[in-house]
């Protein structure tokens, strides 16, 4: 029961020491930002991190590894029930494959199609 609690804190020293900053609403969401204002973001999530930045990816990859004795495990493709696919011009994320599944527990594979309920273009 401690472990997860003791990791956490040893990676939050880790992380503080070298100038991240802990968001304030998400304790587990770290961002770091340079000198011409690039962005690298950093989430834990159980014993998971992913991460997304402009900058130092490869030396925080590196960093981490050597530190906490991690295992790289390349692009996210699958994270949470999200599917994400990485493109040049951006993410493109999707829950088409956790929905079939809800589906299929529920025995509803073959119901009938229904449109969104709610006006597309309304700005909520």
């Amino acid at each position: 029961m401690h472990a997860p609690r003791a990791w956490y804190s040893k990676i939050d020293s880790y992380m503080i020491k070298n100038r991240f900053c802990r968001s304030n609403i998400e304790p587990t969401l770290y961002t770091k930002v340079n000198e011409h204002g690039q962005i690298l973001i950093v989430c834990l999530y159980v014993d998971d991190m992913i991460f997304i930045g402009y900058f130092e990816i490869d030396e925080f990859k590196v960093a981490m590894i050597k530190e906490f004795e991690m295992t790289d495990l390349g692009l996210m493709k699958y994270f949470l029930s999200i599917a994400v696919e990485q493109f040049e011009k951006g993410i493109f994320i999707s829950q088409n494959k956790y929905s079939k599944e809800l589906l299929k527990i529920f025995r509803m594979e073959n119901c009938k199609l229904f449109h969104t309920p709610v006006a597309t273009s309304t700005k909520l």
